[in-house]
């Protein structure tokens, strides 16, 4: 099938939300935050071929504004697939995150030592700092992070109520935009990784992007998000809108 960009279906019952491009993810945090089903300053595991930290989405217009649900649609559709972690922490749905991400060149998203944080416009990412939020941990792949989740480090992150899994489908396929095919990993490995990431913790919220751009196209996207549906026990017929 092809995924439209404003494809978004969830499974309520199961707190598993899903969209075709990962800013959408923001919505569904918020939304679970102001409905009272998500406590405030969350921490969120971040699953996905690319860290998506950057901190502009701070500046989407309507941010510090948000009264209705519509609200928070308008800014999720206004934020890009690559800066909606940053105004979730803004808003305080998370402040602590958890990034497991293969192919940046970034190798420490939480190193700030060479930004300029007196710039004006740095100053909504200066309060954040300041107040003590936007901490947490960088891992390569899931492996490294199963060989570390036992560690203080770790569990100063993950011990607290609510937990939000956010996977972004592209982890499994390789960082190759230029040509036509993308390769994926061997199914097993998938299947592996999915088992793994639903049993890893009792998440409160699980958000997931299907991003087939990223993923090699539809045909890949497809076939990946069936093998997400197939491991999390997920009726594609029984999802919603939303």
């Amino acid at each position: 099938m092809k995924f439209p960009k404003d494809f978004r279906v969830c499974f309520p019952d199961r707190n598993i939300y899903i969209s075709t491009d990962h800013n959408w993810a923001f919505a569904a945090w918020e939304i679970h935050k102001r409905a009272g089903k998500l406590r405030p300053n969350a921490t969120l595991i971040h699953v996905d071929a690319h860290l998506d930290d950057i901190w502009d989405g701070l500046e989407v217009e309507g941010l510090h504004d948000i009264v209705k649900y519509e609200d928070v649609f308008k800014v999720a559709g206004n934020l890009q697939i690559a800066n909606f972690i940053w105004p979730a922490v803004g808003t305080g749905a998370i402040d602590k995150v958890i990034y497991i991400s293969q192919f940046s060149h970034i190798e420490d998203p939480f190193d700030f030592e060479d930004w300029n944080l007196s710039h004006p416009e740095m100053k909504p990412v200066k309060e954040i700092l300041d107040g003590g939020k936007y901490i947490g941990l960088r891992y390569w792949n899931l492996e490294e992070f199963l060989d570390k989740k036992d560690c203080a480090e770790v569990k100063a992150l993950t011990e607290k109520p609510d937990l939000i899994l956010d996977l972004d489908l592209d982890y499994f396929a390789e960082e190759n935009i230029e040509t036509v095919t993308v390769n994926l990993m061997d199914e097993q490995k998938i299947i592996d990784n999915l088992t793994t990431l639903r049993d890893l913790y009792p998440w409160s919220l699980i958000t997931v992007a299907i991003s087939p751009f990223y993923c090699g196209g539809d045909d890949n996207a497809e076939y990946l998000l069936g093998l997400f549906c197939k491991v999390f026990g997920l009726n594609p017929e029984e999802s919603f809108s939303w």
